[in-house]
């Protein structure tokens, strides 16, 4: 519509609502390419005359007021005044048996969700069941199934059904003839959710505000049942262990940041396309804009403005699902649909050939990994493995922006360089998690600038931590740890995060923990580390302190991403290192690091290797 604005004339100059449904989905890169997208529209709108009122509905989150102000650059009220009825809820947590104590190892959570549902519908209760996965939830509904040894008044909800569809299974649920449906997280299920009685969440679902927004379908007519079924996660176990924790807090603040350079480079030249920019679009498009405009080698100044010096929009050429417009397209092989985009930054530890691809929960194995057409081939998977990069990463603090003394040494958010390496995969069995083989790869390095927020620990919190190979085991699970516990306070999911941990940092010459923005140029998220650290820096000590491991599991500070392989953690001198941020009290002792202590790093412990999701 932008591009071909010409032809949509008559709808700008007579525009006066633009509705924005879920306004909390739009954050992170997504919601930066959204909000330069609206501020577009706002821009083309006034020049066809028109001044639209915005409106924005969205699930409870912490800075609605904010949320509106960053998608739009406009003022705006908020109203949260709820006059909706609200039924009593009884909240259940739910863990599976424990199977190995030192591994961390628990029963499945989908055997355990069928098993709920299957109860809950024996007893009439109309049941809806969230999973992460497609193959989860048809599993979850197969369970149920055999349990109650058929399955006429149980279905799964997939992607793609017709409206029909929807409507026959709310008729059946109406009528009492369907009891329980298994669906995925990702799934708007277009359906009278005030039929429920009950909700099963099978994880935690990355924030509390989807938590809230899944259990809320439940019991909206009278008393309602909401299960957490956790999983071995770190947050689900931490939950399980603090139920307060989570039922008392409060939902996260949704970030965005529509000046990053890489997200604004496209929608600069995609403005100049529709209309020569000039002073006047500051108050709508940016200051941001306007300076980079003016060094922009593509656009053309000219006595209106700054104009597009091509032919072609280059609109199309602006993914709004990466902060990189040197991304690799992943196609389905047998299909040839394009399922999502991958920053370079991120591609060489994500769709690497041989690589186990998640999108939207379900499992691709990475045939082939095309440099000249910057496309991933991949095909479904079933097996019983996945696959985890091993990488060096270096950083090079760019510049420091902010600096603040909080937990009892000097905390910094500014700009970083990463430079990652992979150098091999490791194929391991997702039950045991045995190593099958390990796969070197030849993938050349990639670098790219983030926000960060960094700290050098000071001697008297090191205090018999210092020597190695304890000090930077320490740090490592340190990094492990907060990287976990840091969706909590920034709507995102670690696979967004990633972190470098080294005994010696050659710029601050001290052991130093690194934990960045995994995007290009930053969304917030480190911004956001910096802003609530002493929070965060307590719920990680917190989740240390109580999961029942010994030396560490994938419940604490074992990644499920991390580039060394989870080797080098020290669980008990992370938590001991923690505490001393948590009660910090005037050093009374130091350290000093020998010339001749070798420099070892952790970098890739925490590498952000997630591929962008295509949702």
């Amino acid at each position: 519509m932008l591009p071909n604005h010409t032809l949509w004339g008559d709808v700008l100059a007579n525009l006066r609502f633009v509705i924005v449904d879920e306004a909390h989905v739009y954050r992170g890169v997504f919601g930066s390419h959204v909000a330069n997208v609206l501020r577009r529209l706002r821009r083309l709108a006034r020049i066809y005359g028109a001044e639209p009122q915005f409106l924005l509905a969205s699930a409870t989150i912490s800075n609605p007021g904010e949320l509106g102000r960053e998608l739009l650059g406009l003022p705006v009220t908020v109203v949260d005044d709820d006059g909706a009825p609200r039924a009593e809820r009884t909240v259940a947590f739910w863990n599976p048996p424990l199977l190995d104590g030192e591994l961390g190892l628990r029963g499945s959570p989908l055997a355990e969700a069928a098993k709920l549902q299957a109860e809950l519908v024996r007893r009439g209760i109309r049941t809806l069941t969230f999973a992460k996965s497609r193959k989860a939830a048809e599993l979850i509904h197969r369970f149920t199934a055999e349990a109650l040894g058929d399955d006429s008044r149980l279905s799964p909800y997939r992607a793609g059904y017709t409206r029909e569809q929807r409507r026959e299974i709310e008729r059946r649920l109406a009528e009492g003839e369907l009891l329980g449906v298994s669906a995925t997280n990702a799934l708007e299920l277009g359906i009278d959710i005030g039929l429920l009685d009950a909700v099963i969440s099978v994880g935690f679902p990355g924030t509390v505000a989807s938590l809230r927004q899944q259990w809320g379908r439940a019991g909206r007519r009278g008393h309602g049942l909401a299960i957490l079924v956790a999983t071995e996660d770190a947050l689900d176990q931490y939950f399980m262990r603090e139920p307060e924790m989570l039922l008392g807090r409060r939902v996260e603040a949704a970030i965005l940041d529509h000046a990053n350079p890489r997200v604004l480079a496209g929608h600069v030249r995609s403005a100049a396309f529709e209309g020569p920019i000039d002073e006047a679009d500051g108050d709508v498009l940016g200051a941001e804009v306007l300076a980079a405009a003016a060094t922009d080698p593509e656009l053309r100044s000219t006595p209106r403005g700054f104009v597009w010096g091509g032919r072609e929009s280059p609109a199309p050429r602006t993914p709004l699902r990466s902060a990189d417009a040197e991304a690799f397209t992943v196609v389905d092989a047998g299909t040839g649909a394009v399922l999502g985009l991958v920053e370079r930054a991120r591609a060489y530890s994500t769709v690497h050939q041989g690589a186990i691809y998640l999108h939207l929960g379900e499992s691709y194995l990475v045939d082939e990994l095309d440099h000249a057409t910057m496309r991933a081939i991949v095909e479904p998977f079933s097996g019983d493995w996945y696959t985890q990069v091993m990488r060096d990463t270096a950083t090079s603090i760019v510049q420091p922006v902010r600096e603040e003394r909080r937990c009892g040494l000097d905390l910094v958010f500014g700009e970083l360089e990463v430079t990652e390496r992979v150098v091999a995969y490791e194929r391991k069995t997702i039950r045991s998690q045995e190593r099958i083989e390990t796969v070197p790869l030849a993938l050349p390095a990639t670098t790219f600038t983030t926000e960060a927020v960094w700290f050098a620990p000071e001697p008297a919190q090191l205090v018999g931590l210092e020597q190695m190979p304890l000090l930077l085991a320490t740090l490592h699970a340190a990094e492990h740890a907060l990287i976990a516990m840091l969706p909590l306070w920034a709507m995102c999911d670690r696979w967004d995060i990633g972190g470098l941990s080294t005994n010696h940092h050659p710029q601050t010459g001290r052991p130093t923990v690194f934990v960045y923005d995994g995007h290009p140029g930053g969304v917030g998220i480190a911004q956001r580390g910096f802003e609530q650290f002493e929070g965060w820096t307590a719920d990680t000590l917190r989740m240390l302190a109580g999961c029942p491991c010994h030396d560490g599991c994938p419940s604490c500070v074992q990644s499920p991403k991390c580039g060394n392989l989870n080797e080098m953690l020290d669980k008990s001198g992370a938590r001991t290192f923690l505490s001393r941020l948590a009660a910090w009290r005037p050093p009374e002792a130091s350290i000093g690091l020998s010339d001749d202590t070798p420099t070892l790093e952790a970098g890739s412990a925490e590498g952000a290797a997630g591929g962008v999701r295509p949702s």
